[in-house]
This record gives structure tokens, C-alpha cells and sequence, in this order.
């Protein structure tokens, strides 16, 4: 079919398209009824006139005359014109192809599919982003009502699901060609002078074997097995942040830019730190940076993989000061009571000397064996106040605050707890959740190119590489 015909039938299709809707639609008198109406109409009548376009087009392009192909060393013959479903932007076209059957056996061909990089696809390429995309943000049947709503009709909980598997894999297995494109395409700002990396852990429950959890059954046969079918394990998060000077009049530096990574339960959080380290490498070998920092909270193993790996050598430790204002605070109960006014005092005095003098470190470990002297050795609150003492003293270079202050340094690892939060338990553990390793890392892999600002980038080597498979 010429273009010219295709054209003029789409057209006259559009024509009457609106005319059925201006009779309908009395644009003399409009009210906002009516006015909803006709969005809806003129959104309809676009939709059906570009679907006809759509469908006329490729199915032109379809070879009809072509009766065998040859393709490395293969006859290809055609059997039959069969039709498939693509869901496009303007609803579900229903395209005519034809398929052609190998002579010596094995998987056939339809031209048609790999001339519009539709191999196994049902979504055309713009929807499957959509559906990418807001996959990593929503559920599989939130997706689909979403979508339901834009596109008048949206891809099944099925669809979608497959869609988060491709693209999800597809990270998996091109991670250096995506984080090249970063870095041409979405290189971290060039403002900040400070480079910084932080990592935690948060439990998500995964489809294995577990031990039961929580109160012991009331009844017989009610939860009476020693077992579950979750079992909480703990994944890795990390970001790796820019950070600027503090403005004028303010003591705390500011945040400009940032990546966050995610990965499933492993040992070690080993893939992790390996995709960071190389992200900070490449960043260290390109720019100069005023100072490079590690924070993190007190968890010993964390700090004994991260001070093995040679890039962080030379960087500034720290631990995150909420982190320590916790143990202090837990202190303070001990010593005191909970609820009572004298520890509150203590422990706003003791936390503002902490972060605020050079000595803030030792004067706090003075005072803790001072009033832990006075409690019962060996009794709980004793053993609260020795832990916090001990941590402290571990620490003791990792908190001087007041000195990482004056040097424009940030002493909190809020973007890493922040990226737990919003990356992990915002989207893997919701109610009735439970995760196979790849499934999660694959929700995972959207997820953190999203929240990082760098979905474009990953979309951009995705659909290369679909064009380049369907060429």
C-alpha cells in the first residue's frame, strides 16, 4: 500500500472521527461534562486514526511476493500469514505477518517482527519504557491500572512482569556498557569538591526456607510448624554522593549529586562494593577531589571490607552521627532511667560535645565510666553503658566531628539510609512479598537507575541493543 493511500484513508478515518463527535458534542453551550467529552473524544478519534495508520504501514512493508529467504546457508519458505497483538500508544493493533518455516527444522522467521524490533515483544518500544519505568516505581497491577487509564487499555500483570524480567536481566548482563553511557551521558554534577560513599544493609524476605518468627500458636494446629516459607536476609544499598562547600551562613555541606545501588543478599555485600569501587575509581582518575569519604554506622564487618579495598585507602572515616547518637542516648536510659528529664540533659549536653568539641570523644568516655561506676557490675544497665563505652572507644577516630565540620565534611549518612528506605522497603516489602534472588535484583536494577537520575542513560544501550539485534 503507497503512502499516499494510507494517508488519504487515515485522514478521511480522522475526518469522520470528528465529525461524529462535533454532532454529538454541542460546542455552543460547553459545560465542564461536556468538555470532558470532548477531550476523550478527540484523544478516541486521534487513537483510531493513528492505529489504522500504524497497522496500514507495516503490514505495506510486509514482503507479500517473497516466497523463500535464505539466510546463513538456510531455506526459509513461507507457510502461512499469521497475526499478533501489539499494544501501542494508541491501543491494540492486531498486524497481519508472515511467517516463514525452515526447511531442515528448527525456529522460523517473520520479517515483519525484526523489521519493527518486535521479536517476542507485545509492547512497542515507547509502552514498554512506560511500563519499565513504572515498574520500578509500582507494582505489577498498579502498572497495569496506571497504564490502563493512559493508554485506554494497558498490558496484563503477566506483560509486565516479563517486561521487568527482560529489561531487568538485560542490566544484569550489560552493566559496562550502561555505566559507560552514565558516564558519557550522565556523568555526577561538577560542582562538589567532596566525594562520598556510604553503605548499609536492610533485610527483605526472600522465597526460602526460615525459621518461624514471633509468638508461639495459642491453638492447636494454629502456626504449630517450626518453620516458614520466608526467611529475612539482609541486601546491600550504597550511594556515591557529590557534595559542595556549605553556603554562605551555613555550617553543612549540600548535597548536589548522587548514584544509588542495590543488590540482593550475597555474602559480604561483594558485588556491591564492587560496582561501587569501580564507580569511585573511574570518578577519582578523571577528577580531583578535595577529600574522599567513607561514612557509614558502626557495623564492624562493613568498615573491615570497606578499609580493605585499596581505592579507600586514603579516605577520611566516619561514623554516621545519628548512628553514635543513638548509642548515646541508649546510654543515657541506662544511667538515668527512661523518661527521666536528667537524661535527656545528659545526653543533648554530652551529643552537642561530641560534634562539636575537638575532645567531645573523651570527655563522653569519662562520663559514661563515671556514672557507669555507679551502677551494679554485671547488671543490664551496666552492660548497655560498658557496649556504648567500648564503641566509642573503637571508634575514637571515626568521631571527630568537630574537626570534619571545619573541613566542610558531612557527618551523617542520611542518603544511604534515605536509599534503604525508598529503594528496598518501599518496593520489596510490601505486604505478602517475597522474592527469588533474581526476581529482586531485576525490580532492583530499574529501581536504582530511576531514583539515581539515570534511566536515559540505561534506556539508551537497551534500545540500541534491540535495534541492533532486530538489524
Amino acid at each position: 500500500m503507497k503512502s499516499a493511500t494510507i494517508l488519504r484513508e487515515s485522514t478521511e478515518l480522522f475526518r469522520q472521527g470528528l465529525t461524529e463527535l462535533f454532532d454529538t458534542v454541542d460546542l455552543s453551550d460547553l459545560s465542564p461534562e461536556r468538555f470532558e467529552t470532548l477531550i476523550k473524544g478527540l484523544k478516541a478519534v486521534a487513537n483510531q486514526a493513528s492505529l489504522a495508520a500504524l497497522q496500514s504501514s507495516v503490514e505495506a512493508s510486509d514482503r507479500h511476493d517473497v516466497a523463500l529467504l535464505r539466510r546463513a546457508g538456510t531455506t526459509f519458505r513461507f507457510k502461512v500469514a499469521s497475526t499478533k497483538q501489539w499494544l501501542t500508544p494508541f491501543g491494540v493493533a492486531t498486524v497481519s505477518r508472515r511467517y516463514y518455516q525452515p526447511d531442515v527444522g528448527g525456529d522460523g522467521v517473520i520479517p515483519l517482527d525484526e523489521q519493527c524490533g518486535m521479536v517476542d515483544r507485545y509492547c512497542t518500544p515507547d509502552v514498554e519504557e512506560m511500563v519499565a519505568y513504572a515498574s520500578a516505581l509500582m507494582v505489577p497491577r498498579e502498572v497495569e491500572t496506571l497504564l490502563g487509564k493512559a493508554l485506554g487499555r494497558g498490558p496484563s500483570a503477566t506483560a509486565i512482569g516479563r517486561v521487568i524480567a527482560d529489561v531487568g536481566q538485560f542490566v544484569e548482563s550489560h552493566e559496562e556498557s550502561i555505566e559507560e553511557a552514565i558516564i558519557e551521558r550522565a556523568p555526577l554534577s561538577l560542582d562538589g569538591d567532596v566525594l562520598v560513599i556510604s553503605q548499609d544493609g536492610v533485610t527483605v524476605p526472600m522465597r526460602e526456607q526460615g525459621v518461624r518468627c514471633g509468638r508461639p500458636a495459642e491453638r492447636p494446629g494454629i502456626r504449630d510448624r517450626a518453620t516458614s516459607p520466608t526467611r529475612w536476609r539482609e541486601a546491600g544499598v550504597g550511594t556515591v554522593s557529590i557534595y559542595a562547600p556549605p553556603k554562605d551562613g551555613e555550617k553543612t555541606p549540600q548535597r548536589v549529586d548522587g548514584r544509588v545501588f542495590a543488590r540482593m543478599p550475597e555474602p559480604h555485600m561483594q558485588t556491591l562494593e564492587r560496582q561501587m569501587e569501580a564507580v569511585v575509581w573511574d570518578l577519582t582518575q578523571v577528577r580531583e577531589f578535595r577529600e574522599v569519604v567513607l561514612i557509614c554506622d558502626g557495623k564492624r564487618t562493613l568498615w573491615d571490607d570497606l578499609c580493605a579495598i585499596p581505592t579507600y585507602e586514603k579516605a577520611t572515616k566516619i561514623l554516621d552521627v545519628y548512628h553514635v547518637a543513638e548509642h548515646l542516648s541508649r546510654a543515657a536510659e541506662a544511667i538515668f532511667g527512661k523518661q527521666e528529664s536528667s537524661a535527656k540533659k545528659w545526653f543533648e549536653t554530652y551529643r552537642h560535645r561530641l560534634v562539636h568539641e575537638d575532645a567531645g570523644v573523651d570527655v563522653t568516655i569519662r562520663s559514661l565510666r563515671h556514672h557507669r561506676g555507679k551502677l551494679r557490675r554485671g547488671s543490664q544497665r551496666d552492660d548497655v553503658v560498658r557496649r556504648v563505652i567500648r564503641y566509642l572507644t573503637r571508634n575514637r577516630d571515626k568521631v571527630r566531628y568537630a574537626e570534619y565540620r571545619r573541613r566542610g565534611l558531612p557527618i551523617g549518612s542520611g542518603p544511604v539510609e534515605a536509599a534503604c528506605k525508598t529503594i528496598v522497603n518501599g518496593r520489596l516489602k510490601r505486604s505478602g512479598m517475597r522474592w527469588s534472588q533474581d526476581g529482586g535484583q531485576q525490580v532492583l536494577n530499574l529501581r536504582t537507575a530511576v531514583k539515581s537520575n539515570r534511566w536515559n542513560a540505561l534506556w539508551s544501550v537497551y534500545q540500541g541493543a534491540a535495534l541492533r539485534q532486530a538489524a
